[in-house]
């Protein structure tokens, strides 16, 4: 589109193309580019992508490859679409930006404002920055939370983070074309996708600070990156207008929106001054225009339908370019309307003007924009399947933990159940203890002992260790002592050596407080340390085991399951850990008994065998110390049993204590548990939590199904809902959904962290969706009559024509314009596509009543109405766009342009500090056009009179003109595009128009002339009329208001010139001759080819720079021009095609070659050589004898002939009189003439001949000389 001058009807009608799904990067650009991308973001997760019975969705973005996003803002706490709450949000980590998508960072805005010349460091930045540093530290914005609606703000910032925007550009665009990679997983999806060209789209607002301030810049970085990195793609730009967005400080959101689209308008027309560069490094390639396409979005439509709520808008917007990613032939028919509407875009739009004053001009304005909308008629199929999908994973996850259930009974455990998993993985399998010593006395009591008791085997698993059994152990010891005693020592010595013993070995299994040394019941101790860890293992292992086991009732089971053991272990009196201190109870009572009765006992027998005779003391003592080693093995023993049983307790009790403890109760009067149930209980209210979520989602739902949006008109429908399955078939679908997450075991340490519950929720709720949609799909066959046909038969055809024409009206642009003022639209412009499934049914059915419905007052017929298929049964889409329009036609320019007149009081509007190289984008009144016209007409008479001269410093914005308000008094006005923008400044208006009416005034006839001749090389040269093709390649001048002004002034100033005296065949021979040798009657205002508007002028031909001229100070002195016309007018007569135009006028009217003029002046004063006459002898010139300084003969006057060589060419002789003459008229510069003579050895400069110094002299110099008295 880059030949924007083409006129209208130009380039031949085309076929139209079809386009498939381009990979897309979207960008978005502040908060609104946040909000729209963030639905369009949700859209492509909930959306079910693939085909009948293999449709699912993707669990994440990075799983659709064809979609790339980039969120670019100064805000860091937009996170979230509006409406939603980040805790509430089931999606909200699946759907926001993450890191790898954000350019969202902290900005040091302080090193652009620290000091008054901290802009020097930045030389880029300084040049178009609109902010001086006192400004910035003046507004104290905090730039973490946005712009503070300052758009210079906003670019300043993409500015400072230029690289890392530039290479995220990069990165996502080489991610979009690896993505040409994926066919298996876009087969997957039911994708088709363009793999020759790529899209991104940029979407912001005009009204804030971030997006307005940046997109101009975001444009042209994109389309000169992907021009580089994939060589071809359409960047096209989303932009939301102020309208929407008055509810936030209405005066700035217009101010910012009427200068962002005067800088829009300026870049779609091509202007070159806005950005070169970004940094010090990169050099740019930058395209003319940052977009291909533009589209204007606002909160009114053409059907004149208007919301308040700018959610509604984001919505409609994520809408439509989300249908982008569809497949149909709807979806194919949308992408393509942009590059078959072409054609409306490729040319101006001509304002009108009075053609009374302005019969040629044209004011012309840029056509490059589009406007579009899109609503749906909704049986609301998908979201009655999300609601389903949400119900049916709640279910699944009652199901699979096994909560929620209205029976709480039958998820108890009973006591049977307790008592077994207690024994098999609490080492409390019980069993009978009947092992007590035999007493030999009968007298022997044992108050605790005093028959069997159950005892438990923890006491058993506690009295063995890695290294074997601790009492087979102690038994051992006691054997080998004693046979050591037998062997070792005489029997007299045998009782001593048995109480040593049994001291030592008691001193080895008994903890003595003053020992460092390991005993065995340190080895007790120990081993209960050990085996509580393998219990508890045991434990967690076996009670998640049976959350995964679907003949237990999961979660409720478990949690009563626990409860029960620590009823068990704990209850007073009957609990398993009183039971086992009892039992350590009686151990210590046997041991005691064997200790004080047993023990001694023998012991004294023993002592009383060393005085047997014959032999019959030694088998007595034997037989005593066989009695003594039963009888010490059973007190240390039963020692150690006590001690494992004590241990057992505390076991139990830690045991008890890691279950956890009652610490209260919740609101519901339930128990609150620390330890593993309260992590149990944890993991259930965590499913609850999910399961409220789910509800809340699904309320949320239930809230969209019942209410219409502004593009969305529901239909009622009466499809039934999808049966719940039953508990065990939901089950299965939940063990499916978390088999890659592995058990209950894995899944509930999930459950305490937000973000690893939504996981868990988003694998449910996909299976949920599976399923529906495999369930559905079954019966889709049995029930091919579409939803949406059949509610609108079911329909009486009043309301059945209400929804249709609500249907339309909410799908035409959402743009608020006048379409029926200066721009009239055609309604060729207009394509509108109705999607549906079963298009062709749909067609015959329904086409004739919504071709009635079409709203013709937006300018669209029903021609323009196409019906297409979209595979997606339930609802129709309806999409209509708009091209070729200018922004003239917004109607809410005037009030916006009043907000950015009084906003630019306080603070910057615009992103760049020379404001002037843009132009309004908004057609200007009759009178307001009567008095713009009359400044510029006036602005340009004073340059040409002298009355303003063009500044030399090196200002912004550069071109300054200046006027004198007094003598050496200069002050600067502003520049031409000032005057092109708002007219004379007020305060110097009537002063500027005075002076030059006054020397309008004093000018005589050939001076008036002259001034004609200038606004004539005005028009034609320095404003030179843009050059359009029609159809047939005929060219056409497109004269632009500067032209049109200059060329105003000149008729006024003929019609002067005519009431002066002169006739138009006078006036028509002067000006030629004045053109011919313009310059030596005017000086050119240097820089002045900057001054117009690049887009209104044509290019100068060879390079040569479209330059001012403004009449000499002196030829303002009446007389001077009759002066300079007479002499050339008496030798024009001789020369043929000589002056200052070319023999055949150049391309736009241009004067020769610089340099020309001296040559062609000379041979039109003089002729030939030959024809030069001589002067008489001895005539003087100027006072003085011609021949040099100093006395000379009279009778003989040396009479010398020169020789001139101008530009190389040489021309002569002349006498020295005939070079006066020439010099005096102007018809050869000195300073640029060479002169030779006979005498001479080479030429010399005229102005060192000092015998030609008088005759070079002026009029006023000649005769500033008085005689003597």
């Amino acid at each position: 589109m880059e030949n924007i001058h083409q006129a209208p009807g130009a380039g031949e009608r085309k076929q139209e193309q079809t386009i498939e799904l381009r990979p897309t990067l979207f960008i978005g650009i502040g908060g609104t580019g946040m909000e729209v991308l963030m639905r369009v973001r949700r859209r492509i997760l909930n959306t079910m992508w693939g085909g009948n019975g293999a449709r699912t969705r993707v669990d994440s973005l990075v799983d659709f490859p064809v979609a790339q996003f980039i969120q670019f803002d100064l805000d860091t706490g937009a996170v979230i679409d509006s409406g939603r709450a980040q805790a509430e949000d089931l999606q909200f980590e699946q759907v926001r930006f993450t890191d790898e998508d954000k350019i969202v960072e902290p900005f040091d805005m302080d090193k652009y404002s620290r000091d008054d010349d901290a802009l020097e460091r930045y030389p880029h930045i300084k040049e178009w920055l609109s902010l001086t540093p006192k400004k910035i530290r003046e507004l104290g914005i905090d730039p973490s939370k946005g712009a503070g609606q300052i758009r210079a703000v906003s670019r300043l910032y993409l500015f400072d983070k230029y690289a890392k925007v530039r290479d995220k550009i990069r990165l996502k665009l080489k991610t979009l074309k690896a993505s040409l990679s994926h066919e298996q997983q876009l087969s997957q999806l039911g994708l088709k996708m363009e793999t020759s060209k790529f899209r991104i789209v940029v979407v912001g607002s005009v009204a804030g600070g971030t997006g307005s301030g940046a997109f101009l810049d975001m444009g042209l970085l994109a389309r000169w990156l992907a021009k580089n990195e994939v060589g071809n793609a359409d960047v096209e730009l989303m932009l939301f207008l102020p309208t929407g967005y008055s509810g936030a400080n209405k005066d700035r959101t217009e101010a910012n929106g009427y200068a962002a689209l005067m800088e829009l308008e300026s870049a779609m027309l091509g202007n070159k001054g806005y950005v070169g560069r970004w940094d010090t490094h990169d050099q740019p390639e930058l395209p003319r225009e940052p977009y291909n396409e533009v589209y204007l979005i606002d909160s009114g439509n053409l059907a004149q339908q208007h919301t308040k709520d700018i959610k509604d808008v984001y919505h409609m917007v994520a809408d439509a370019l989300f249908e982008d990613f569809a497949s149909g032939d709807f979806a194919r028919r949308k992408r393509s309307v942009a590059v078959n509407q072409a054609q409306h875009k490729n040319y101006l739009f001509d304002a009108l003007v009075p053609k009374a004053r302005f019969a040629d001009m044209r004011l012309s304005y840029a056509r490059r924009y589009s406007a579009f909308g899109q609503a749906t008629l909704d049986t609301r199929q998908e979201a009655r399947h999300d609601e389903q999908a949400h119900r049916w994973a709640g279910a699944m996850l009652k199901a699979f933990f096994g909560v929620g259930g209205n029976d709480l009974g039958v998820n108890r455990a009973t006591d049977r159940q307790r008592d077994e998993f207690m024994g098999a993985h609490m080492a409390l399998r019980p069993f009978t203890f009947s092992d007590f010593p035999q007493f030999s006395d009968r007298g022997v009591e044992l108050r605790r002992s005093n028959g069997d008791f159950l005892d438990y085997q923890v006491v058993e698993d506690l009295l063995q260790d890695k290294s074997g059994l601790l009492l087979a152990g102690v038994e051992q010891r006691v054997n080998a002592r004693i046979d050591a005693i037998r062997g070792g020592f005489d029997r007299k010595e045998w009782p001593q050596q048995v109480r040593d013993a049994v001291k030592l070995m008691e001193r080895d299994a008994v903890r003595d407080q003053d020992s460092t040394a390991d005993t065995t019941e340190d080895r007790v101790a120990k081993r209960r340390r050990e085996l509580l860890e393998k219990i508890k293992q045991s434990v967690r292992d076996q009670l998640y085991a049976y959350l995964d086991n679907k003949e237990f009732g999961g979660l409720e089971y478990v949690l009563s399951l626990v409860e029960q053991i620590k009823d068990r272990l704990e209850a007073p009196g009957s609990g398993l850990m009183p039971a086992l201190a009892v039992n350590g109870e009686r151990y210590r009572e046997i041991k005691e008994a064997v200790r004080t009765r047993e023990y001694e006992r023998l012991l004294n027998n023993l002592e009383q065998t060393r005085g047997g005779l014959f032999g019959g003391g030694e088998k007595q003592a034997v037989a005593v110390m066989d009695h003594l080693r039963v009888e010490i093995a059973n007190a240390l023993k039963f020692h150690l049993r006590a001690k494992a049983a004590e241990e057992a307790v505390i076991l139990m009790q830690d045991l008890s204590h890691w279950l956890g403890r009652k610490t209260g109760v919740d609101a519901q009067g339930r128990a609150v548990w620390s330890g593993l149930v309260g992590e149990l209980q944890a993991g259930r209210e965590a499913v609850l939590d999910m399961l409220s979520q789910l509800q809340l989602a699904n309320t949320i739902l239930q809230q969209d199904l019942n209410s219409d949006h502004a593009t969305l008109i529901a239909i009622p429908s009466n499809t039934p809902n999808q049966p719940l399955p039953g508990a065990l078939q939901l089950r299965e679908w939940a063990d499916e959904a978390f088999r890659d997450l592995g058990g209950s075991k894995t899944l509930f340490p999930m459950l305490s962290d937000a973000g690893e519950r939504t996981v868990i929720l988003v694998k449910v709720k996909r299976m949920a969706e599976r399923q529906l949609s495999l369930a559905t799909a079954v019966e889709g066959e049995a029930m091919r009559t579409d939803p949406l046909i059949e509610s609108l038969e079911q329909m009486s055809i009043t309301e059945r024509l209400d929804r249709f024409r609500k249907l339309l009206a909410c799908a035409m642009p959402w743009i608020d314009a006048n379409l029926s003022g200066d721009f009239t639209v055609r309604a060729d412009q207009f394509k509108c596509f109705i999607g549906v499934a079963n298009a062709e049914l749909f067609s015959r059915k329904f086409r004739a009543e919504l071709e009635s419905c079409v709203p013709t007052q937006a300018g669209i017929t029903a021609g323009q109405l196409s019906i297409v298929e979209t595979g997606i049964p339930g609802r129709a889409v309806c999409y209509c766009e708009l091209s070729g329009v200018p922004m003239t036609v917004l109607r809410g320019l005037e009030g916006w342009r009043t907000s950015y007149r009084k906003e630019a009081e306080k603070s910057p509007t615009h992103t760049h500090i020379d404001s002037t190289q843009f132009s309004h984008p908004m057609v200007p009144t009759t009178d307001e056009l009567n008095r713009l016209a009359e400044d510029f007409k006036q602005f340009l008479l004073a340059v040409m009179l002298g009355v303003l001269t063009r500044s030399s410093q090196r200002i912004v914005p550069p071109g300054q003109y200046q006027f004198a308000v007094a003598a050496g008094d200069l002050r600067r006005i502003g520049n031409e595009r000032a005057m092109r923008q708002n007219g004379l400044p007020a305060n110097y208006r009537d002063a500027i128009v005075a002076r030059v009416q006054e020397r309008l005034a004093e000018l005589d006839a050939m001076q008036t002339v002259a001034l004609a001749a200038l606004a004539s090389y005005y028009e034609s040269a320095v404003y030179t009329s843009k050059l359009v093709d029609d159809a047939t390649g005929n060219q056409h001048e497109r004269k632009g208001f500067a032209s049109a002004l200059a060329g105003e002034a000149k008729r006024e100033l003929i019609e002067k010139a005519r009431r002066k005296g002169l006739t138009d065949s006078e006036i028509d021979k002067f000006t030629t001759q004045l053109l011919a040798q313009h310059k030596t009657w005017a000086n050119v205002v240097p820089d002045s080819d900057e001054d117009a508007y690049d887009w209104e002028v044509r290019e100068p031909g060879e390079g040569l720079p479209r330059l001012k001229y403004a009449l000499k100070p002196e030829m303002l002195v009446a007389g001077r021009i009759d002066a300079l016309l007479g002499t050339g007018a008496a030798a024009s007569a001789g020369t043929a095609g000589g002056g200052f135009y070319a023999s055949a006028s150049t391309a736009g009217g241009e004067f020769a070659a610089p340099g020309a003029h001296g040559v062609h002046g000379v041979q039109a004063a003089m002729g030939t050589p030959t024809s030069a006459a001589m002067p008489a002898p001895g005539t003087m010139l100027g006072g003085a004898p011609i021949g040099g300084v100093g006395l000379a003969k009279a009778e003989a006057p040396v009479v010398h002939e020169y020789h001139l060589k101008v530009n190389g060419q040489k021309f002569g002789p002349f006498t020295a009189l005939q070079v006066g003459q020439m010099a005096q008229a102007q018809q050869l510069q000195p300073a640029h003439t060479q002169v030779w003579r006979a005498g001479m050895t080479d030429w010399v400069a005229m102005p060192l001949m000092l015998e030609l110094a008088h005759v070079l002299a002026s009029p006023a110099q000649q005769s500033s000389a008085m005689p003597p008295d």
